[in-house]
């Protein structure tokens, strides 16, 4: 992370389950891994707290360039949310590392994966 709290590719990892969103069809879900201090990060205090972690679930979509996050601050007895939108740096880095992951995965481009959404959801309606 940089002086100025922005995430760097050595803060992050992509994890392998990605997902289309079914109701639009043109966001892909995936879990962000964070290899960061959150604490710093969020101004969160979970860092000493035992049992507690920090889950990250990023909506990127392809058509129109967004990202943002879903956050969540998972105890062992209770939850809380929060959404993040990153700088355009970090942005542009967390596309750049999640364009790789998908190419690794699934040999398609984000907006690639979103088509092949399209199809299979046709051919399992029957309207293909």
């Amino acid at each position: 992370m940089t002086d100025a709290l922005e995430l760097t590719r050595d803060d992050i990892a992509i994890a392998y389950d990605m997902e289309v969103d079914g109701d639009i069809g043109q966001e892909i879900t995936f879990v962000m891994e964070t290899w960061f201090d959150v604490d710093r990060k969020f101004g969160l205090h979970i860092n000493d707290e035992d049992d507690t972690w920090l889950n990250m679930y990023g909506k990127y979509n392809p058509y129109e360039d967004s990202l943002s996050f879903e956050c969540e601050i998972s105890r062992e007895t209770s939850s809380e949310y929060f959404d993040y939108t990153p700088t355009s740096a970090e942005k542009e880095m967390i596309v750049a590392a999640l364009e790789e992951k998908m190419m690794q995965q699934y040999g398609q481009t984000p907006t690639e994966f979103c088509e092949s959404f399209y199809s299979e959801e046709q051919e399992i309606g029957g309207l293909s």
